[in-house]
């Protein structure tokens, strides 16, 4: 399986801990909003590394915050269903 990685070159400061919990809550009501289907098949967004250098900081760690979770539920979907790696 592929591991999808922010760019090297681009600083990502770290997120403080209020602003973690406040995205995860407004992460939480958003599916709990917007269920998917179960059959559907998540997909790896793609980013710009130039687009990512112009954020401002706080930005960037907002970004990488939710880039980790993306990832991290996206392989743990792919571990359950090995038959869709294709990578």
């Amino acid at each position: 399986m592929k591991r999808y990685r922010l760019p090297a070159d681009v600083d990502f400061p770290e997120l403080d801990q209020a602003t973690k919990e406040e995205m995860d809550r407004m992460h939480a009501e958003m599916l709990r909003c917007c269920p998917g289907h179960p059959d559907d098949i998540p997909e790896v967004t793609s980013f710009s590394p130039k687009f990512l250098r112009s954020l401002p900081a706080k930005n960037r760690a907002m970004y990488k915050y939710v880039w980790l979770n993306h990832v991290k539920e996206y392989e743990e979907f792919m571990c359950q269903h090995p038959e869709l790696d294709c990578d």
